[in-house]
């Protein structure tokens, strides 16, 4: 029964590396204009010294690329308090609401259904993280957008909160001076805050299609 198991596994471990290959080959195939995006935070005001009530103290450090954040949360309460990662949420510079989440590596093996230790802080405890766009687990380790002149992009993150390509300029330079925001939630006894943050899209930088 292991043995079958790790067969199984190890096809269906192929079976990707092989979908990913193919999906590369095509991405190869097309030229797109890629951007990146700069941001700073408007309000509340004061940005990188954050912002602080009698409970909490939330700093916010933009990283220049495609809508991520890096969150430092301290408890200046005498009780835990949690993140309620369920309202927890960016909306983009066009209106749409995007579930938020933490990045990285335990966001890819975290089953929606199960807490962990950065769900709460403890009295006097930091929580750090960055943020990004995107609903916690998903089976699937690959990202795949089309975009309409036909450019595909292949990523092992999830979908940003903007678009990484496009067929022309124009598509990234659509968002410079656009706002963005950010709604983080915590839980302090029966209660929800939340936290509003909106950041502004200052400059993109946009990379040429390689010639070939």
């Amino acid at each position: 029964m292991c043995v079958m198991n790790l067969a199984r596994v190890r096809w269906i471990g192929l079976a990707w590396l092989a979908l990913g290959g193919m999906l590369l080959d095509l991405a190869g195939c097309s030229s797109a204009y890629r951007f990146q995006y700069y941001y700073v935070m408007t309000d509340p005001p004061g940005g990188s010294e954050g912002m602080q009530d009698e409970n909490v103290r939330i700093l916010i450090d933009p990283v220049p690329n495609k809508g991520l954040l890096d969150l430092v949360v301290m408890n200046k309460r005498t009780e835990p308090i949690s993140i309620v990662w369920e309202q927890t949420y960016f909306v983009d510079p066009f209106g749409k609401r995007q579930q938020a989440d933490e990045a990285g590596a335990g966001w890819f093996f975290r089953p929606q259904s199960w807490s962990f230790a950065g769900d709460q802080i403890a009295p006097g405890r930091e929580f750090r993280a960055r943020i990004h766009a995107g609903s916690r687990q998903t089976y699937n380790p690959l990202t795949v957008s089309r975009q309409v002149g036909g450019a595909v992009h292949v990523s092992t993150s999830p979908r940003s909160l903007l678009p990484l390509s496009g067929d022309s300029s124009a598509v990234g330079e659509a968002y410079q001076g656009r706002e963005f925001h950010f709604i983080f939630a915590l839980r302090m006894g029966a209660e929800i805050v939340r936290y509003p943050f909106t950041f502004r899209i200052t400059s993109v930088d946009v990379q040429q299609p390689a010639r070939r």
